[in-house]
């Protein structure tokens, strides 16, 4: 009867370690169970009662997770702060450059997108980045990230510019890219071939689309083309390296 008490102990702890946040969890839950499984079966060795000392571990434990989970949000309140103000001082550079260049006439949703476009990014790399410590991940993921953004902005200009909804083709990248990371679950080895499918995409696109500019024109979207196809296949590389080296 003790036997499947103290198992039941067991079980329940491990559930109430289970809200702690994850990070916490990878690092300590293992040593707290092992620690929890000791102190237990000294206890029972010694003919002491369980129930009380349960019941107060249980509630220490669950302080701990309420207080581990409240750090956890405000650290990530102070990154979406930090995000959001350095989105709204990059909106300044086309706020300014409307009233300044002439021909530049975006319309107020125009500011919108653009600004979801910096804070979705900068967040985008802030979650990910932190989930590995492998510098050729967080060079992947940034270099990834600026790739996409890039190619965000520059079709969202260019589509606004020439209003033709062919152009719109150039947001399967993203949508590749962010298919492709949600199946890969955000590990290197399937961000390598989400990565290097994005380039194939953009290749292809860019091969097949016709562009409809003047020659001039022409000729650097193709050198901006090849610069994208390199920057997505050069982050492949990077999240492969990640990967061989885990």
């Amino acid at each position: 009867m003790a036997k499947v008490l103290n198992q039941h102990y067991r079980t329940w702890y491990a559930m109430l370690l289970r809200l702690y946040p994850r990070r916490f969890r990878e690092r300590f839950s293992e040593e707290m169970a092992q620690t929890f499984d000791d102190m237990c079966l000294e206890r029972q060795n010694a003919n002491r009662g369980l129930f009380g000392f349960v019941l107060w571990i249980f509630f220490e434990t669950s302080v701990g997770a309420i207080r581990e989970n409240t750090t956890h949000m405000t650290q990530l309140s102070k990154t979406m702060l930090r995000v959001a103000l350095v989105a709204l001082c990059l909106l300044m550079v086309p706020l300014v450059a409307s009233r300044v260049v002439e021909g530049w006439n975006w319309p107020p949703r125009a500011f919108v997108l653009v600004y979801v476009l910096f804070f979705g990014t900068g967040m985008a790399y802030a979650l990910i980045a932190r989930r590995m410590g492998s510098w050729a991940y967080k060079a992947g993921v940034g270099l990834a990230l600026a790739a996409g953004f890039v190619l965000g902005w520059s079709n969202m200009v260019h589509v606004a510019d020439s209003e033709n909804p062919a152009n719109l083709a150039y947001f399967s990248v993203l949508v590749v890219g962010i298919v492709g990371a949600s199946l890969a679950r955000l590990q290197p080895r399937g961000l390598a071939r989400t990565l290097f499918a994005m380039a194939v995409t953009l290749a292809v696109i860019a091969a097949l689309l016709p562009s409809g500019a003047p020659p001039y024109m022409a000729r650097n979207m193709v050198i901006g083309h090849v610069i994208l196809v390199v920057l997505f296949t050069t982050s492949g590389l990077l999240f492969r390296r990640a990967s061989l080296a885990d």
